[in-house]
């Protein structure tokens, strides 16, 4: 009986984990298309259901009526299994954050390292969907994310091994924990949330950082050959990534699931309130990544990795050797940590336009046909 009620356990849990990544990509369909419009000044779905707040749910119905074909020349095996490996990352990442006080699925003592890990699942999917799909367009849209995946992959592991030395721990639960008493990271650490969250997006393959699927290069990237719900399970994917990334992003660097009364609500001995202020500090960083792809255009394949190896990973370098000096050296080491984040940081962003206006300059200088054009 007990390895039965395991069983139905193991099964529900299953469910909720799935049912959370399409309720989250739905929502963030929504989100973003009200995003862009209001940002835009113009109307955005308010036909389907109130405001247009069913506007995916009707979407999602077109979707699974969508005739679902495959090309003939493809390997039908690795054509199947793409779309089925896509959703293993966004589902994994569930097990080991924790969405509110006393409650997480597994606390893995290696959390970090887990997620690094089961990540990675999106671009090997990718990887092999634009290999299996017999098609130059859907084989370049894979290798860019193949390169994306090797090239943001170092800077993020970076930005995530300060943590854990600031942390003392691999545990996302004692990194929650590490911060509580609103000392969030992202306080003392601005220099390593700003590389882990560029990282991040690369990750997502979300612009500026969209080469894999770049519509106006390569009709769509790795899924030119999809359709129906195997495309579907791309899109929903992408979106649904939106919100898992910031959640690990909250539960890093913006303190978890704290904040003003935690032990108001309590239901069945989880922390109701908690888990609402995890969910509106994910939400706000959905909005930033909305945001972002709004407001800058997309890179060319030269400038994604000269701004991964010539920019971000020297700068994640200096930051980890010189975050770990700090820590083994200094006293008070966080307000010494906070004083070199924020001034590296600020210096960063006043710098990097006159930097790359002149990194321009030479590169016309050298490069006649530049210059005419």
């Amino acid at each position: 009986m007990d390895v039965f009620l395991d069983i139905l356990r193991g099964l529900a849990a299953i469910i909720l984990a799935y049912l959370f990544v399409f309720i989250s990509a739905l929502v963030n369909i929504v989100f973003e298309r009200r995003t862009l419009a209001f940002m835009q000044d113009r109307l955005g779905p308010n036909r389907t259901g109130p405001q247009g707040v069913l506007q995916s749910v009707a979407d999602a119905f077109k979707m699974l009526g969508k005739e679902d074909f495959a090309p003939a020349a493809v390997d039908r095996r690795l054509f199947t299994l793409a779309p089925i490996m896509v959703m293993v990352g966004a589902v994994a990442v569930q097990l080991v954050i924790p969405y509110t006080k006393g409650w997480t699925s597994q606390d893995l003592n290696i959390g970090i390292i887990y997620i690094v890990a089961v990540t990675s699942f999106t671009t090997l999917a990718i990887l092999i969907g634009g290999w299996a799909s017999h098609n130059k367009y859907s084989l370049v849209g894979a290798l860019r994310s193949a390169a994306q995946m090797v090239s943001y992959e170092v800077p993020m592991i970076l930005a995530l091994l300060v943590v854990a030395m600031a942390a003392g721990s691999l545990s996302l639960n004692d990194v929650v924990t590490f911060q509580s008493g609103y000392q969030w990271l992202v306080f003392y650490m601005p220099l390593t949330f700003f590389l882990f969250w560029v990282a991040s997006i690369a990750e997502l393959n979300r612009g500026p950082f969209d080469l894999p699927e770049s519509e106006s290069e390569l009709v769509a990237g790795y899924g030119t050959e999809y359709s129906g719900m195997r495309f579907g399970m791309f899109f929903l994917n992408e979106y649904a990534g939106l919100t898992i990334m910031s959640m690990v992003t909250v539960t890093l660097f913006f303190g978890g699931w704290e904040g003003p009364g935690e032990d108001l609500l309590v239901v069945y001995g989880v922390s109701v309130i908690p888990f609402i202020w995890f969910m509106i500090k994910t939400y706000v960083l959905v909005f930033a990544l909305v945001w972002v792809r709004l407001s800058v255009p997309r890179l060319q394949v030269d400038q994604l990795m000269a701004f991964a190896w010539r920019f971000l990973i020297p700068l994640a370098l200096v930051n980890i050797l010189a975050s770990a000096a700090i820590i083994l050296w200094a006293p008070q080491w966080k307000w010494v940590m906070a004083g070199f984040s924020w001034v590296v940081f600020l210096a960063v962003v006043a710098l990097f336009d006159p930097l790359q206006r002149r990194m321009l300059r030479r590169k016309r200088a050298r490069s006649p046909m530049l210059t005419r054009g």
